[in-house]
């Protein structure tokens, strides 16, 4: 069995990024047993990879490319060869969309999920919210079948003057989809028809507090919970899923608060293999915050904050064992290695820094050469 960690980057420059070192995507091989992380391969010719999408069981890798200015984003597939972990491009298809930040993959590899953020989408230009591209043999992307395109705002004057969809998770069992709206202060929830078509379930919606500003959401794996970190009002949330209908009920609020009195912006969040502990990446600040969850209630209590490692750690992923965590701090050009330790969620290390230009998104997983 051998480990790969995929991490896209940032190439092009953008006004809200600070800077633009990229090259594509590069594949990482890793020991699990040392914690160490190695450059193995590099693919040129995909511009702005904000977020990769890894299915293990096809072997296939999914990119978005958000190119500013542009008039929609694109997203890519590719071919992973399980012994070196090289990507063969497949093909691509337009998103429907402007910004494309977020991608995954329906639980049965039939449909990929898109979400565009549509941050400054000229008039006239695509701005779908959310766009479902079929998979066909071999991996490829088929043309949008379904989309969706949110109306609404948020009290925010800066950041919500539209929708801004962040993030698209299916549910476990695959019935629903859930978009996480930055713009609208909604997870909005469709149910998802045999042939991948969408049709709204506004009843099984969840309304957020104005101005929270909802960025990524993560499932428990029997489906029956989730849980949000929202950008603009650090928060996280745990949310119960009634498995027949869809429908969203907050549970528990856990509220970041600054340290120092500077900003709190957070980006990712994870959850662990046995759900009892949650991730978030804390930007301007520079940190992880672990979070432990109760399976019962979704109450969440803090179980530490460390240096994330470096700049603006926008993503990261924990190991197939769950003893490490990997973060992509995409200011400082850094991957940063972590130990985790699975009984208390604490964190050790760095263990390890790998020089990357402007890695925005990353994903790990283990194959078999069989």
């Amino acid at each position: 069995m051998t480990i790969f960690a995929f991490s896209g980057s940032l190439t092009r420059p953008a006004p809200q990024y600070a800077e633009a070192n990229g090259q594509g995507l590069t594949v990482f091989q890793f020991d699990d047993e040392t914690g160490r992380l190695e450059v193995v391969s590099q693919t040129g010719g995909i511009d702005d990879t904000a977020w990769v999408s890894v299915d293990v069981a096809r072997r296939r890798l999914y990119a978005t490319s958000e190119v500013s200015g542009a008039d929609q984003s694109w997203v890519a597939g590719y071919a992973i060869d399980p012994v070196t972990g090289a990507l063969s491009a497949i093909n691509r298809q337009p998103t429907g969309g402007g910004e494309a930040c977020h991608a995954s993959q329906s639980p049965d590899g039939k449909s990929l999920f898109v979400a565009n953020s549509n941050g400054a989408t000229p008039t006239g230009m695509p701005d779908q919210s959310m766009s479902v591209l079929p998979i066909v043999e071999g991996g490829v992307l088929g043309s949008s079948i379904a989309s969706v395109r949110h109306v609404g705002h948020g009290p925010n004057a800066n950041r919500q003057t539209a929708p801004h969809a962040h993030c698209v998770v299916p549910s476990p069992d695959g019935r629903f989809v859930y978009v996480a709206d930055l713009g609208i202060d909604r997870i909005v929830v469709y149910a998802i028809g045999e042939n991948g078509g969408l049709s709204p379930r506004p009843e099984s919606d969840l309304a957020l507090p104005p101005g929270l500003g909802p960025r990524h959401i993560v499932f428990r794996p029997d489906g029956r919970m989730l849980f949000m970190v929202s950008e603009l009002i650090p928060t996280v949330i745990s949310i119960a899923v009634d498995p027949a209908t869809g429908k969203l009920t907050q549970l528990n609020a856990f509220s970041i608060a600054s340290r120092d009195g500077g900003v709190v912006q957070p980006a990712g969040i994870l959850l662990s293999a046995d759900s009892r502990f949650l991730f978030v990446g804390l930007r301007q600040c520079d940190e992880v915050l672990g979070l432990s969850i109760d399976a019962n209630s979704g109450a969440l209590r803090q179980t530490g904050r460390w240096p994330s490692g470096g700049k603006t750690p926008r993503d990261f992923a924990l190991t197939p064992s769950g003893r490490h965590l990997l973060v992509a701090n995409q200011d400082s050009d850094l991957i940063t290695v972590f130990g985790v330790d699975r009984a208390t969620g604490g964190l050790s290390g760095p263990i390890q820094q790998v020089p990357v230009g402007t890695p925005m998104s990353i994903k790990i997983a283990q194959f078999s050469a069989a």
